[in-house]
């Protein structure tokens, strides 16, 4: 009865000593999960774009209007979101900027205002929600693959300005 007790000890000791290295090991690969929900960080506007750094991003064959990012705009957000101006210009000469906002590791995406060119303001999105990038949706996931390239938030400003920089459009 004794070496049972002492074998049983023995087993649960090993069996917690796994289960604690199997938990640093996941760790270490980056799937450690917050204990806390994710909160996005509420910044004000921008300024509009006047002097804007327009930067072109080399876009697929698919993608009809020229893209860019204003890269005075981009930030590494304190949420780990990337957030910039994005500039869609037709083959007709028309302007769409917008202020975007992605969330890389969850590949979600959110347009937080849109300009008016005339009036050189923006205007507020209506929509709060930030929403599953669609696969269909090329031109932004052009934008998402060059801002964040290996799906994961940059590591910092510096990172993220690299990525923009690889992912110009070479003339």
């Amino acid at each position: 009865m004794k070496t049972r007790l002492i074998m049983l000890g023995l087993l649960c000791a090993a069996n917690l000593a796994h289960a604690d290295m199997l938990d640093k090991m996941n760790n270490r690969k980056g799937s450690y999960q917050p204990e806390t929900a994710w909160q996005e960080q509420v910044l004000p506007l921008p300024g509009y774009p006047v002097t804007a750094q327009w930067v072109e991003l080399d876009t697929p064959v698919t993608v009809k209007p020229r893209v860019f990012v204003d890269s005075n705009s981009l930030m590494l957000a304190e949420d780990r979101t990337v957030r910039f101006i994005l500039r869609q210009l037709s083959s007709s000469g028309i302007d769409n900027i917008s202020l975007e906002g992605m969330h890389c590791g969850e590949r979600t995406q959110r347009s937080f205002a849109f300009a008016d060119t005339t009036g050189q303001r923006w205007i507020t999105s209506q929509r709060a929600e930030w929403r599953r990038l669609d696969g269909n949706n090329t031109l932004l996931q052009t934008v998402i693959k060059a801002l964040c390239p290996e799906d994961a938030p940059p590591l910092n400003a510096e990172e993220l300005a690299a990525n923009l920089k690889q992912a110009t459009k070479r003339r």
